[in-house]
């Protein structure tokens, strides 16, 4: 009887897993004078004038099907096409921190191999491909996609982005005078970009158990260290500071806060965490 639930269940896993992969279409995006991208994505039952992007952005794993698996379920039946990028290794090392900086701390020069338009790229392909009306774009990044998407809303090229969530990196870039990419000495901000970043629709999460500070994956540079030991208190320290940032330039910060109890560094239950806040405006697909 134990071997026939067994089976059941992975039959089950399986179909399901399987269902979803029908759904899931990719492209590959060249049309830029950076490597190939493969953008894969999920269609809305109908697209209009109305229909949004929803980027979702992976984590060091660059495991782009799970992470996108993720979100087929809740958004079948709202009006967003989700659009998972793949930054391969080979291509983009340094991703998560746009393709600007090693994790080590030294600045990369070429700006050919930046990703700070690479999103704002890959929306106007989906918005002119479609015929898409909406202006906007939404970003979800969980640990190394939580890298990336914090930076981009410091560094992106364009300021499209309507919503985003964002939690649990392994480490951030402070808006203070250390040297980047731990702070934004030598990479200053653009006017204005740091109103535009701290007013904007932004769920911070964070899982209160993300506290291990020998995580195989864990940034231990001094730069990172400097922010503190393990996860949690770094984005606790990050999310303090911007509120210091917020006080000392009288700049309204509207970010909400998030803390997962009992999880640790758990893609799947974080990114069911932000769902609520990413889909829960859009309009559902007729």
């Amino acid at each position: 009887m134990k071997s026939f639930f067994l089976y059941t269940l992975l039959l089950v896993t399986f179909t399901s897993n399987a269902l979803h992969a029908s759904q899931i279409s990719q492209l590959t995006f060249a049309a830029w004078n950076k490597p190939d991208v493969k953008l894969l994505f999920v269609m809305p039952k109908i697209i209009d004038k109305n229909t949004e992007v929803l980027f979702i952005i992976h984590g060091a794993s660059r495991d782009v099907d799970g992470y996108l698996d993720l979100w087929i379920e809740s958004s079948k039946e709202k009006n967003v096409i989700l659009v998972a990028p793949h930054f391969t290794k080979t291509h983009f090392p340094h991703y998560s921190t746009l393709g600007m900086a090693t994790h080590s701390g030294n600045l990369i020069k070429n700006k050919d191999r930046w990703l700070d338009n690479s999103l704002s790229n890959f929306y106007s392909y989906f918005k002119n491909r479609y015929n898409l009306e909406t202006n906007n774009y939404r970003v979800f990044g969980f640990s190394g996609g939580s890298q990336f998407t914090h930076r981009y809303l410091m560094y992106g090229n364009d300021k499209k982005i309507s919503r985003a969530a964002l939690g649990s990196a392994g480490w951030y870039t402070f808006i203070n005078n250390e040297d980047f990419p731990y702070g934004i000495k030598d990479m200053p901000l653009e006017a204005g970009r740091i109103e535009w970043l701290m007013s904007n629709k932004i769920l911070f999460f964070l899982g209160d158990e993300d506290n291990d500070p020998n995580h195989s994956s864990l940034n231990t540079s001094v730069g990172a260290m400097n922010q503190g030991s393990d996860r949690y208190e770094r984005g606790l320290n990050y999310f303090d500071h911007l509120i210091f940032i917020g006080e000392k330039f009288n700049i309204p910060f509207r970010w909400n806060f998030k803390s997962i109890k009992g999880t640790d560094h758990n893609r799947e239950i974080m990114s069911k965490s932000a769902m609520d806040f990413m889909l829960s405006d859009l309009e559902y697909s007729s």
